[in-house]
């Protein structure tokens, strides 16, 4: 392991990505390898029904770990068991597909490594971010981001994009009071460490987003649903804090 690099454990939910799983991995491994750290990549098969498990265990990634939920639990379920899995004090979260660019990560890492914050989270709206997708989509990303801050209080860039990397024992607490098993999840999380003292800190994401379809009524309803339950759960929160 290089001088002070913290070795890192890589989570990679999927859920029916044998289009892109193994050229995913590939990406990562070949990412992790120049940082001059130990590290592991661990997928988590969300129940898939494809042969998305087959194709990881026969990427030829020494790194490669499998895992498997033995139905389909969701998202928020497979991050925890995924966090749950790793050996390591990083623990980065990276979307199964190839819209997000792992190179960014060796500056996520470094980041953690400096102490710079406890979450490291990839952010559409950072200046230096590169986006490709259109422009409906960054219209709708920009309302759900004023949305989020109205309805839930939570001053952050960016909740729901599929990149975030963190120190495992500054955020272990959090992660073992979340409980949300869907997309919500990553607002529950991200609440889950702002209210209990957590630094997080957003940073540039690569993004070529193969967009085959325009935002339908099921993403606007999740959207919604996340956003009800994190200000349902900040209520509480605050209630709680007041002794009521």
């Amino acid at each position: 392991m290089g001088k002070n690099k913290a070795a890192v454990s890589v989570v990679v939910p999927a859920y029916n990505e044998s289009a892109s799983i193994q050229e995913s991995l590939a990406r990562i491994d070949k990412v992790l390898a120049g940082t001059g750290r130990d590290y592991e990549i661990i997928v988590v098969s969300d129940g898939s029904t494809d042969n998305t498990s087959a194709l990881v265990t026969s990427v030829g990634v020494n790194s490669v770990r499998l895992v498997e939920n033995d139905y389909n639990k969701g998202k928020g379920f497979t991050l925890r068991h995924g966090f749950s899995e790793a050996k390591n004090p990083l623990v980065v979260f990276i979307d199964g597909d190839l819209d997000l660019n792992p190179s960014v990560l060796p500056d996520y890492l470094d980041r953690l490594d400096a102490d710079e914050a406890d979450v490291i989270i990839g952010s559409k709206m950072h200046p230096q971010s590169q986006i490709d997708y259109p422009l409906s989509r960054r219209i709708a990303s920009r309302i759900f981001k004023m949305a989020t801050r109205v309805v839930t209080g939570l001053k952050i860039s960016d909740t729901q994009t599929g990149l975030k990397a963190m120190n495992r024992n500054a955020v272990a607490p959090s992660i073992e009071r979340c409980d949300s098993d869907g997309f919500s999840f990553d607002l529950e999380f991200l609440a889950q460490v702002t209210d209990s003292g957590g630094r997080i800190k957003d940073a540039p994401v690569i993004l070529d987003f193969d967009f085959t379809s325009t935002i339908g009524t099921s993403s606007a309803l999740k959207a919604l649903f996340d956003l009800r339950y994190a200000s349902r759960y900040r209520r509480w929160k605050n209630r709680k804090a007041l002794g009521r």
